[in-house]
């Protein structure tokens, strides 16, 4: 079985739910304390063993690329002034893995943007991180998914138990069968309403591919919107027998909602800074409860 190496994370979006800051900003480049979530989730595949990075961004957000240089104007003014300890963090994750690009010269759905890596990737099995979603966890959600695909051979994407609630929110697995955390997956249902979910087991931004999802995306049609959706390669692998849902360990935090983007930093600032995080929050909320 193929080595497990490389990760594909999508970062062409707009971030249009995140306007005006984006206009300028690219929302993976929004912070969660002092990190930006793309730093974050690239923390989480150098944590898990892999090795190449391919961010499949747009011509229109260079500061993407430019984040991860280091022979920038500013990183030389910050060593001039004996101040390049501040960007340790980042120099030191760029010296882990290597950090390559594709480009996405249109927006035409994530099954399309995916398929933009297909150069870089090659012939080979590769994870996909979509960057809105942080995911916390004892063992990054990435190895668990390696360690899936190396017991089943299947493609293993990440799943959780959502509320009734919440299910026309997300795309929804329709299992076949359980084995513990394994779900075996018929296909997956985009956004259904609560009563006509096959499931409550939800798809999360966390994905393991064998190399020949490419050339299923290649011959998947548009769907929605004229897009090439992800969802309808997942269940060409599915329908396959071939795609697991698994039931990671850990929690994740939705920042490409501008509420769950709050709350991520609400968790991982009381991480951080605790205490006087803490007696800060029942202040604002004794003030807003009057």
């Amino acid at each position: 079985m193929a080595k497990v190496r490389k990760v594909v994370i999508p970062v062409a979006g707009m971030g249009t739910r995140f306007l005006p800051v984006t206009k300028v900003v690219p929302k993976e480049l929004l912070p969660i304390g002092t990190r930006p979530t793309l730093q974050i989730v690239i923390e989480e595949a150098a944590a898990a063993g892999l090795e190449e990075v391919v961010l499949v961004t747009s011509a229109d957000k260079p500061a993407i690329e430019d984040f991860f240089r280091t022979d920038t104007v500013y990183d030389k003014k910050l060593s001039a002034l004996g101040k390049e300890k501040n960007l340790s963090s980042l120099y030191d994750l760029i010296e882990k893995i290597k950090i390559t690009t594709a480009f996405q010269e249109n927006p035409k759905g994530l099954g399309h943007a995916i398929h933009c890596a297909k150069k870089a990737v090659g012939n080979e099995p590769f994870i996909v991180i979509l960057p809105d979603v942080l995911i916390e966890s004892q063992l990054p959600c990435c190895k668990q998914l390696i360690d899936a695909f190396e017991k089943t051979g299947c493609a293993v994407n990440a799943t959780e138990h959502t509320p009734g609630s919440q299910l026309h929110l997300y795309g929804i697995y329709d299992i076949e069968r359980s084995e513990g955390l394994f779900h075996y997956a018929r296909g997956v249902v985009e956004k259904p309403a609560a009563d006509e979910a096959p499931s409550d087991l939800s798809v999360v931004g966390r994905y393991l591919f064998p190399a020949d999802i490419f050339d299923i995306i290649e011959n998947t049609p548009p769907g929605k919107g004229g897009e090439i959706q992800l969802a309808d390669a997942m269940n060409t692998l599915a329908k396959a027998g071939r795609m697991i849902a698994y039931e990671y360990e850990g929690r994740q935090f939705d920042t490409g909602d501008p509420a769950g983007f709050l709350e991520a930093n609400i968790f991982y600032g009381y991480k951080e800074f605790g205490t006087r995080l803490d007696d800060f929050l029942k202040a604002a909320t004794r003030t807003h409860s009057k």
